[in-house]
């Protein structure tokens, strides 16, 4: 009799687990721009920024959206049948989307962290997050301004 459970040659599980390993050194090359960008080393052009913000704020809502909503349509028991074969066949699936770090759903949500810091970093290296910033406390200072105005 052969054994049906979770192994090597489960569907799903080969594409999300190598997804997941190429996930780690994307991070930590990021992390070295990060720095390179924080150092003053790495510099970015605001215009082009801007653009690449655009592309991955929609690349970003894309992959959310796809971990989470198609995410909570394919984490659900299949049923494939009233059998130990269709179980089986049923929990492999499942698992391949959901059940465990390298599933596919698991490995989405870190791609998505994953462009949410490459976001981070092209708008730290073009400069618009400190104009933000400065824009930002120039509307609080006028708020707190406004303020003493009227309390005297």
């Amino acid at each position: 009799m052969t054994e049906v459970g979770a192994g090597a040659n489960t569907p799903g599980l080969g594409f999300a687990g190598d997804a997941a390993a190429s996930l780690a050194p994307v991070a930590r090359e990021l992390d070295t721009v990060g720095r390179r960008v924080s150092s003053g080393q790495l510099r970015l052009d605001p215009e082009s920024a801007r653009t690449l913000l655009a592309e991955l704020d929609g690349l970003c809502a894309r992959v959310r959206a796809l971990a989470e909503r198609e995410g909570d349509g394919i984490d659900r028991p299949l049923r494939l049948g009233d059998n130990v074969v269709a179980h089986a066949m049923g929990t492999r699936l499942r698992g391949a989307a959901s059940g465990g770090p390298d599933a596919a759903i698991p490995v989405l949500r870190r791609f998505a962290a994953q462009l949410e810091k490459v976001r981070g970093i092209v708008a730290t290296a073009s400069g618009l997050v400190r104009d933000q910033d400065e824009a930002a406390a120039e509307q609080l200072g006028a708020a707190g301004r406004a303020d003493e105005v009227e309390s005297t």
